[in-house]
Parts: structure tokens; sequence; C-alpha cells
């Protein structure tokens, strides 16, 4: 969508300022029309007002009854001049333009202009002679005025009109008047008008302050860009404001905190304190990483504070599921393991390969047959970890004879006990893998810690046994064992037990370096498994902090349902925890003696 020419709060203050100038415009206008009309009702008025007062003075009463009844054709000057003289005085007090007396005929008895005096007036008296009053607007012999024409009454009997008082303004004051008022009316729109736009671009700033300069054509398309990117990642995605109250989240965000019932939901998840307290913590730059747990799932949290144009905008916190990426990395360790392992059998297969061409070609055939039937006699090439052909199914021996490959080049045996017994394929190679792989890597670290692997090497002994569908295993191992005050921490989520120095590296973390831990736990690998283990509802737990035999710690852990159920099958090893407690301790698998 195209960019408008001009910001949205550009857009809004000419919006706001032609509204204001409209509005004074319109508001202008009806105060100029009714301040006009105002001041010319006044003019009239007062018009009005001077001729009444004029009509009812007793000598220009008396003035005109006696010029009426002699009809001169030239007014009596004693009429004349006393009449003169009372409406000069009106005019010079009053402040009209002029008073014209007349008698019952239309003929002026007083006049400005004296050369007028005896002659009929310009305008119609009829009106005023009918015994109406009137005022109007005329044009006479002096200019544009506005009249007042007011019946003059016989002095005698009070009911014969006389003649006229004739009160006019020039037109010119009262338009000097309204001129005063326009001027008067148009400076308060002027500032009104200046308010406005003051207010108008006041408004602007802040609109353009609190939308962060974003206009709405923007902002429809951000909240469409947003929707298509929160829905569209496979992560967890929390939008927080400056309070950090949580103002957005995706359908990933309400699936990994467990708070929604359906991924399509548009309500808003309950967030959890950990995320809460990620978010206050959260640095004004860079961002902050934290591992959380929730529910039964490893949540790798990041925690970023949002700015634009150096003004904060509130933050955001990504989550990601670390038990499906942490699964596939102990995956792939075991492959990697496993790959290692072929390279090693190809090798040593190579080498008797090329032991038999190089008898056959130099002739010696019958030292050929005999290496070969030596050959044959041993079986196959062996493996690093002892008695593996008690164990079947393939999954677990690969399982097992990869973490042997590794536990060997760290110089550490690895053996499964002579007692295994696992009847049925494993189901779940996806959960064995992580657990089992994850108890073995912790053994091999901490044989390789241990004080009697400078002596002798290390050892770890693997037990598996099954009992129906029920898959177990115990884990020992040669090392210094876990110290009280550990063992009760040793399954927290980021708690880690393994300070080996910087000695090199096996491939799964071992070092052969002394340390001063005793080498179970990174931080991680024991929470994950015993979350994938009662996330299936089984277990994962320690048995012995130092075992008898080999002095090491010992842990257990117990998967229902993770082999196939072996029909007619009454044999197998029976549930070690005891109906399945999932809190099971020492005593719920068997000890060296018992087995």
């Amino acid at each position: 969508m195209p960019r408008p020419h001009r910001s949205f709060s550009r857009r809004v203050l000419i919006s706001q300022l032609a509204l204001v100038i409209v509005i004074l415009a319109l508001v202008t206008g009806v105060f100029a029309w009714m301040g006009a009309r105002t001041v010319t009702e006044v003019t009239e008025t007062k018009a009005l007002a001077t001729a009444r007062t004029l009509a009812i003075d007793p000598d220009v009463r008396a003035a005109a009854t006696q010029a009426s009844a002699e009809h001169a054709d030239e007014p009596d000057e004693q009429i004349v001049t006393s009449m003169l003289k009372i409406t000069d005085d009106l005019r010079d007090r009053s402040g009209i333009s002029f008073a014209v007396v007349t008698d019952d005929r239309g003929i002026r008895l007083t006049h400005p202009d004296r050369s007028k005096i005896g002659h009929k007036v310009s305008t119609s008296p009829d009106e005023a002679l009918a015994g109406r009053e009137n005022v109007s607007h005329e044009s006479g012999t002096l200019g544009e005025t506005v009249r007042a024409k007011v019946p003059i009454y016989s002095s005698e009997d009070g009911k014969t009109v006389v003649g006229e008082v004739s009160v006019g303004i020039f037109a010119s004051v009262l338009d000097a008047d309204v001129r005063r008022e326009l001027i008067l009316l148009g400076t308060v729109a002027v500032l009104a008008l200046a308010l406005g736009g003051f207010v108008s671009v006041m408004l602007g700033r802040r609109l353009r302050r609190e939308t962060l300069g974003v206009g709405p054509e923007e902002l429809a398309e951000m909240a469409r860009d947003q929707g298509a990117v929160l829905h569209g990642l496979d992560d967890g995605v929390l939008g927080f404001d400056t309070n950090g109250t949580l103002t957005l989240s995706n359908s990933n965000a309400k699936e990994l905190l467990g708070t929604a019932s359906a991924r399509d939901s548009d309500e808003l998840v309950g967030v959890p304190d950990e995320v809460t307290a990620l978010m206050a913590e959260a640095p004004p730059e860079g961002a902050l990483r934290r591992r959380i747990t929730i529910n039964d799932r490893i949540l790798l949290a990041t925690a970023v504070r949002v700015q634009r144009d150096g003004v904060s905008v509130g933050g955001v916190v990504t989550l990601r599921d670390e038990t499906q990426m942490l699964t596939m990395a102990r995956q792939l360790e075991s492959v990697t393991a496993m790959a290692r392992a072929l390279r090693t059998q190809r090798h040593e297969f190579a080498n008797r390969l090329h032991t038999v061409l190089g008898l056959v070609d130099t002739g010696a055939t019958d030292e050929a047959h005999t290496y070969l039937s030596s050959l044959l006699g041993t079986g196959p090439i062996t493996t690093p970890v002892e008695d593996i052909d008690l164990i079947s199914d393939p999954y677990l021996r690969a399982v097992l004879e990869a973490k042997g490959t590794t536990a060997a080049e760290a110089g550490v045996n690895l053996a499964v006990t002579p007692d295994s017994l696992a009847v049925g394929a494993v189901r779940d190679p996806e959960a064995v893998t992580l657990i089992l792989g994850n108890l073995i890597d912790n053994a091999v670290r901490a044989a390789v810690a241990g004080q009697r692997y400078a002596e002798a090497g290390g050892r770890v002994e693997v037990q598996v046994l099954s009992s129906g569908t029920e898959l177990h295993a115990v884990v020992t191992d040669t090392g210094d064992g876990i110290d009280d005050e550990v063992a009760e921490k040793i399954f927290d989520e980021g708690f880690s037990t393994s300070t080996t120095d910087s000695a090199p590296d096996f491939g799964i973390g071992l070092t052969t370096g002394t340390g001063t831990g005793d080498g179970h736990g990174l931080g991680i690998g024991l929470a994950l498994s015993r979350r994938v283990a009662e996330k299936g509802g089984g277990a994962v737990w320690l048995i012995d902090a130092h075992d008898p035999d080999l002095g090491g710690a010992s842990f257990a852990m117990r998967l229902p349902d993770a082999l196939d159920d072996p029909a007619g099958d009454d044999s197998s090893y029976d549930d070690p925890a005891g109906e399945g407690d999932a809190t099971a301790d020492d005593n719920d698998f068997p000890t060296k003696e018992e087995r």
C-alpha cells in the first residue's frame, strides 16, 4: 500500500484547521448579520424615540397647530425661529442627523438647510399625516438616512393631526456602527482561529507522539502483518505494554503455556509468574534468555524490550519448546556416536580383509584358510559394551553400542549386567533414547570425574529389565557419588553438578579433567529426563547416592507402555516401583544383593 504524501498527524491538523475555519466563518457570518441587524434596530429605535419626544413637545404642538391653521405660503418667521431653536438643540443633544417639522400639508417648518424651509418635504408624509408612525430607510435631500416619522397632534383638541416630525440618522453613521461591530467580531474570530490552530497543532503533536508517527493505513497494514507473523511463527510470542500488561499472544504461546483449549482461541492467555518476572528483568538494550519450566515443558524464553524512535513501547517474550529440541539433540548424539563406532569397525574389518588379501597374494592359501577359520570362531567384530548380546531389541542395542563407543573413547567401560532381560520390542524409541542415553552420559561423566578413574579407569553398569509393557533400567557408575545435600536438588531445572575443567572433549561433554563436581547433570538433562518420563506416566529417580559396589550414584528409570506386550510372558521382572509410584526411592528397586 503506497504511503500518503502527508503524515497522519499533518492530515488531522489540516482537517482540524479546516473545520475550525468553517465553523468560525459560519459563526462570524451569523454574528455579523445579527450585529448589523441589532445596530440597525437600535438606530431605528433611537430615531423613533427622538421623533416621539419632539412630537409631544408643547411648543412644537402649538407651533404646528398655528402653522396649520394659517396655511400661509411662507411660514411665520417667529414660528420658524422658535422651532429651529428646538430642533437644533435636540440634534446637538441626541446625536441625530436632522429633525424636520412640517404642517398638515407637509410644508417644512424646520430643516438643516434653511433654504428648504417653506417647501414640501421630498419624501411622502402621508403615513404620519394619517396618524401612523413609521420607520424607513429613504433617500432625501440630505442623502440616504434612517427616518422615523411621527404625527403631531393639535394642542387644542389633541386628536387632530396638524403636522409631522421626521427625525433622520445618516446611513453612514449606521454603517460606521456596523463596521465597528464587525471589526470587534473579526478580532474575536481571528483570536479564536489562532487558539484553535494552536490547540490543533498541540493535538497533532500529541497524536504523532502517541502513534509514533504511524498513520491509520500503516496501522492497518501493521495489524495484518502482525497477525500473519504471530500465527506463522513456530515459537510462542507474548506482547507486553510499558506497564507489563499482556496485550497480545499467538496460538503457539497458548499451547506452550497450556492455557488455551484450542489453538485458534483469540483470548489472551494467563501469563505465569516466571514469564512476567522475565519481562520485568529484561535490560533496556539486548535480550534476556532463560530456561523456564511450565507444566511438563522446558521452554527457552527470550525477553526483549522494544523501542521506537527512542520511546519504549513495551516488550516481547518469545517461547521455544526445548523439550523436543533437546530430545533431538540427544538422538543426534547417539547417531553421531554410532557413526563413529561404525567407522571404527569398518577400519578393523578393512584391516582383516587386507590381511586375507596379503596371504592370498603370496600364495599362502593354507594360512589364509586358517586365518578365516579363526575369524569365524571368534564371531563378529566385538563391541565395546560387555554382555551386549543380552539385549535383543535393536533400539536398545543401538543406544548401548553408541554410548559404549563414546565411553570407551573416554576410558570408561560400559557393561550390561548379567541379570538383564528385556522381552518385547521398544515402542517409544525417542523417550528411551533420551532418558537412558542421558543417564548413561551422566554416569560416564561421573566415572571420568571420579577418583578411581586415574587408577583403574571408569566403569558404568546398565541393568535393563521388562515387566509386561514397562521398561526398567538402572545405571550405576564408579564416580564419587552424590552428596546428600545435592541429591535433593539433582532433578531441579538449571541445577548442575558438572564443574570439570577444560580438558579434551569426547563428543558428549566428557572430559578427563578431575573437576570438583560429581559430573551428574549439566543443568538440564536430568530435569528433562524426569519430565519426559512423567509425561508418559513413568519416573526417573535416584536409587542410591553411593552404590555399595561401584561407589558412584545409581539412577533408575521406569517407562510404562515403552515395549510391545509379549503375549503370554509372565516371567518378566516385576514392577520395581510398586503400583507405578513416580516418587519411588532406593527401596523400590532391587539392590545388587537382591539381584
